[in-house]
């Protein structure tokens, strides 16, 4: 007798969380190269529809070693493959970024993955 209470309860909550609708997406998102190869004509570059005022981006192994870190957003995340500091493989990115939001300065964090080919 006391489950009933307790489902309506349940369900109920769940159909609150239902009406929320999708997560808010991030303002000015990173748009950062998911490969890298060494043939390529032109370096890849990093994208952001907003102004990057403060910029760190950093680059791991599969094992969570640093292999990159730069502070300069036009050398992400080509300066990796700079005197072949890295080999053939997947790695992750993690980058902290102050973008300008409608005037306003917004800190915001970015990761994914980049493989080297």
């Amino acid at each position: 007798m006391h489950i009933l209470p307790l489902l309506f309860v349940l369900l109920l909550a769940q159909g609150a969380l239902a009406q929320q609708g999708p997560a808010p997406v991030a303002p000015c998102p990173l748009v950062v190269p998911s490969a890298l190869s060494r043939s390529s004509e032109a370096a890849p570059q990093v994208q952001c529809a907003c102004r990057i005022t403060k910029f760190q981006g950093k680059v791991y192994s599969r094992m969570g070693q640093e292999v990159f870190t730069t502070e300069d957003v036009a050398q992400f995340p080509s300066a990796l493959l700079q005197p072949e500091q890295v080999a053939s493989g997947t790695y992750l990115w993690v980058v902290e970024y102050t973008a300008i939001v409608d005037g306003d300065p917004v800190p915001l964090k970015a990761t994914g993955y980049l493989n080297v080919l």
